[in-house]
């Protein structure tokens, strides 16, 4: 949260609705630089809680490859963060390499485009789509 050039970065237990750790920062702190000190701070004031964390959520600020990282192969909790979209180019989808006619975007979502509306069994149809995958 945002106010006046400062920034909130709060952790809550989801189960009982209670802040479990805080800290206010200018508001152009980074928050992936933030996630990283308050799992650290609960590592040191309140282990417990991170032993039995499930999942942890967080907004696109929060996408990091090293936090995911830390918060799943250290803490074995379950990072709930939308991605951030890193596309310099503008198109909504792109081919997978190697295909002709399966797009994939910037979430990892991966679909089938074909021409004719059908499946054919159970495999794409085939033919060039690259306009209608960007469409």
């Amino acid at each position: 949260m945002k106010w006046f050039g400062y920034k909130l970065h709060l952790v809550v237990d989801a189960t009982y609705e209670l802040p479990v750790t805080f800290k206010v920062t200018k508001a152009s702190e980074s928050d992936i630089t933030e996630g990283h000190k308050l799992l650290e701070q609960m590592e040191e004031k309140q282990p417990k809680l991170l032993k039995t964390a499930e999942t942890m959520a967080g907004d696109r600020g929060y996408d990091d490859t090293k936090l995911i990282t830390k918060l799943w192969d250290t803490y074995k909790i379950k990072p709930i963060i939308d991605i951030r979209n890193m596309w310099k180019d503008p198109d909504k989808t792109r081919l997978l390499p190697g295909k002709e006619n399966v797009v994939y975007n910037y979430k990892g979502t991966v679909s089938c485009v074909y021409a004719l509306k059908q499946v054919n069994n159970g495999k794409c149809a085939t033919g060039d789509l690259r306009k209608t995958a960007r469409n």
